[in-house]
């Protein structure tokens, strides 16, 4: 026996003495594996497994070396996938095995013979057709020594092709060209494969197609040029007599140096190869096992357009922006703007998610169940994309309060896949543009988008969060419930923040005008006891009319409530009503305050001609029914004369009336 070489044990004959072992070379790449049998002596055998001089294999293998790479595989059902193949793997096997049943029967007797080897090759002769001897002998060991399955006698097909082209650089191999010939074409050398790898490396760019990158390469790199045929038909020569390969060689040498993923990143763009072609990576929620570890934003348009504060107009299109917890799936914050994706949605959304709930419903006048939003606090790991919320001074501000680990590149869906998979769909329709006008306002529609987000989170179904753990047998599929499973076990990452501190970190600053009755924006008053009871009023009434400004906050979306810091507090103040009316007029953005106050500009902007115009016209109407001037008279000097002898009633002190 030669050392460090594989045998297999196939006969160990007690009345022979002797052990049969076969060794199989699978040789090169390329070929036919070949099997050979082996005696010893028992007696030696077993000295040789005592000594440890023979020791069994650590892996033993379930299928011949050259079918190495097809363990594990079902390959019945690999072959039911080769629709198209004019003979069945299995039609191949069952073949071969047919032609050595009758070896298989017998083969105690065969293996008993004093040269076995000589008997299978015997054997072989007698099938019909009769079979080539060493072919017959690989396919009868090589199902005796692994298991008698039949799935062993597999032909090696897989090996075919892998050998070295280069060796014969001037030949052509492949099909024959269909159109031109057996000999038209060269073969591949390996000065020819460099230069298509160059070529591609030179020419290649995002979008374009290998078809284009070849037709430049074959004139302007490989010298070629085109000629018609009398068919009509057009090809490539090279007048020079230089190689050059054709689409597909091309293709391949390209596709092997630089690899199949690469050059459809460089075809399609990676956001697209990512999501259309790449293979899955796995859940989103395997790299997380705590509340708030990590969390994804992005934002969303509703498909009506709002109706304006001012009748018959329009505001730009309401986004909102959502995040959403990877680990629950629950929605945790919402933020609103107008018109495009920006800074102010995301702020208004973190706030949303640092104060408690019940809070943030109120300054909605949302109803607000206690336990159906309970999250409160900001992440430990935020993932966003390269959007509005991307602003320099912005990041800096939130990284204080929490790290921003990674920012998903724009228009990259998948990098926030957990929360853009939860957004609205809407069905696309083809023909004439269409849009929707809403008949609710910002307000109303913020006051939507809110409870569609505590609908969500009591509604959606979690169960493929869900891993087969004794302690969630029983918990609600919904993202509240595995929220409330997870805080139970305090898995959860929130930092908290104060609310007053988050009014002013997130909310936007405003500038107030402090009146005598209270603080105005735009044109809208507010008010609270508490404010009233510092005094600032008094103060500035004191003033005689000199109004002071204040530093405050406002929730862009909403500005039924304000904020205002008066002596180093924040004070929360309500809007009023300047006469009793209806208080829902008092639900505003600051849009719709800013569409009222401009409205309102225009109007009083022609209102102060009118007044000079009005003045002017009753002025005329009194000249025209006088014929007097408005201020008919003379200016005198002096004082008057008192008419002391008459009194109201016209006669004289001396009681007698005054005559006509």
């Amino acid at each position: 026996m030669v050392k460090d070489v594989v045998y297999h044990l196939l006969h160990n004959g007690a009345q022979s003495g002797r052990i049969l072992m076969v060794h199989f070379d699978v040789g090169k790449d390329v070929g036919m594996p070949k099997a050979s049998l082996f005696s010893i002596a028992r007696r030696l055998f077993e000295e040789g497994v005592a000594t440890s001089r023979i020791v069994p294999v650590a892996q033993q293998l379930a299928l011949p070396p050259w079918l190495r790479q097809f363990e594990g595989v079902n390959l019945e059902e690999q072959d039911g996938l080769r629709a198209k193949a004019k003979l069945s793997n299995r039609e191949r096997v069952e073949n071969r095995l047919l032609h050595i049943t009758s070896a298989v029967r017998i083969i105690e007797s065969i293996l008993s013979d004093q040269d076995p080897q000589a008997e299978i090759n015997r054997r072989a002769a007698q099938c019909n057709p009769p079979q080539h001897p060493s072919r017959f002998r690989l396919w009868l060991l090589t199902y005796l020594c692994f298991g008698r399955d039949m799935w062993a006698l597999l032909p090696p097909f897989h090996r075919s092709g892998h050998w070295n082209r280069e060796r014969y650089p001037d030949r052509k191999f492949g099909a024959p060209s269909l159109a031109h010939g057996k000999h038209y074409g060269h073969g591949s050398s390996r000065e020819m494969t460099e230069a298509c790898i160059k070529s591609y490396r030179k020419r290649a760019q995002l979008g374009k197609p290998m078809a284009t990158i070849y037709a430049e390469a074959m004139v302007e790199d490989f010298h070629c040029r085109v000629i018609t045929h009398e068919s009509g038909m057009k090809s490539y020569v090279q007048f020079q007599g230089e190689p050059f390969p054709t689409y597909w060689q091309f293709r391949y040498r390209v596709v092997k140096a630089f690899g199949k993923e690469m050059i459809q990143k460089l075809r399609y763009g990676s956001v697209r190869y990512r999501t259309r072609i790449a293979e899955s990576r796995g859940r989103f929620s395997e790299e997380v096992s705590n509340l708030m570890e990590r969390v994804e934003a992005d934002g969303f348009y509703v498909k009506e357009r709002p109706k304006g504060y001012v009748e018959g107009t329009n505001l730009p299109p309401l986004c909102v922006v959502v995040s959403r917890d990877v680990l629950s799936g629950m929605k945790l914050g919402i933020g609103f703007s107008f018109g495009a994706e920006r800074a102010t949605a995301y702020r208004m959304m973190l706030f949303c998610m640092a104060i408690p709930k019940n809070y943030f419903c109120r300054l909605f006048g949302v109803p607000f169940v206690p336990g159906e939003w309970p999250n409160q606090g900001l992440p430990g790991h935020f993932g966003i994309d390269r959007g509005p919320w991307a602003r320099k001074e912005l990041i800096e501000a939130m990284e204080k309060r929490f790290p921003i680990r990674d920012m998903a590149p724009s228009w990259s869906g998948q990098s926030k896949a957990t929360v853009e998979s939860s957004h609205p769909k809407d069905l696309k329709f083809e023909g004439k543009p269409t849009y929707v006008q809403s008949e609710l306002t910002p307000v109303e529609l913020a006051k939507r988008e809110i409870i569609r987000l505590i609908q969500f989170n009591n509604g959606a179904d979690m169960e493929a969060r869900f891993d087969p753990d004794r302690d969630l047998a029983y918990v609600a599929p919904s993202p509240v419930g595995l929220w409330n499973y997870y805080d139970e076990r305090f898995r959860n990452d929130g930092q908290p923040m104060r609310v007053d501190e988050a009014i002013r970190t997130f909310l936007t600053p405003i500038e107030f005008l402090v009146r005598e009755d209270g603080v105005y924006l735009d044109g809208r008053r507010y008010s609270s006891e508490e404010f009233e009871a510092t005094g600032t009023l008094e103060r500035c009434g004191i003033s005689q009319g000199m109004h002071s400004r204040v530093q405050g906050y406002v929730l862009d979306m909403c500005v039924r409530h304000v904020w205002i810091e008066v002596d180093g507090r924040l004070l929360e103040l309500d809007a009023k009503l300047r006469i009793r009316g209806d208080e829902e007029t008092l639900w505003m953005s600051i849009a719709e305050l800013d569409q009222w106050a401009e409205a309102r500009r225009a109007v009083n902007s022609a209102y102060r001609a009118h007044q000079h115009a009005n003045t002017s016209d009753y002025r005329q109407r009194f000249e025209q029914s006088t014929g007097k001037s408005w201020e008919a008279g003379q200016r005198k000097s002096g004082k008057p004369k008192r008419a002391s002898n008459f009194n109201a009633a016209g006669t004289s002190s001396s009681g007698k009336r005054r005559s006509a």
